[in-house]
């Protein structure tokens, strides 16, 4: 089992001790990223007044929101993944196929190029005999 990882942290001017399995730079960035949440939500409200509940609730909104896009862009490269295994499926047995028929067709033109040694002996076969006749 991993251990567990005590991290001291500072978000939005506080101290605070965090702990997770995660490496300690991993509990650093969870903390930075929250704090890069409560500046942008300090610049978009300006000089108005918002308690630190209500601050709290929209860095909450916020980072749900980051979380949900990031799901549903994960979904779609997955959903777009499984679209893209099955072309890749149908291109392969298109390809198996026609390499099966460049066989078939390489064994043709093999047939062939013997019947045609066999006829161009015949032709010289048949032309020594109208010499000789």
């Amino acid at each position: 089992m991993n251990k567990k990882n005590d991290a001291h942290v500072i978000i939005n001017g506080k101290n605070y001790n965090i702990a997770g399995y995660e490496n300690v730079e991993y509990l650093h960035q969870i903390a930075d990223y929250i704090n890069k949440k409560h500046a942008e939500i300090k610049s978009q409200n300006g000089n108005n007044i918002i308690n630190d509940s209500e601050r709290n609730i929209l860095i909450m909104i916020n980072i749900a929101d980051d979380y949900l896009k990031l799901r549903e862009r994960e979904e779609e490269t997955f959903s777009g993944f499984g679209d893209h295994q099955k072309e890749i499926s149908g291109l392969k047995r298109d390809l198996a196929n026609l390499q099966a028929r460049l066989e078939n067709a390489e064994q043709e033109n093999k047939l062939l190029r013997a019947d045609n040694l066999d006829l161009q002996k015949n032709i010289v076969r048949l032309e020594t005999e109208l010499r000789r006749n």
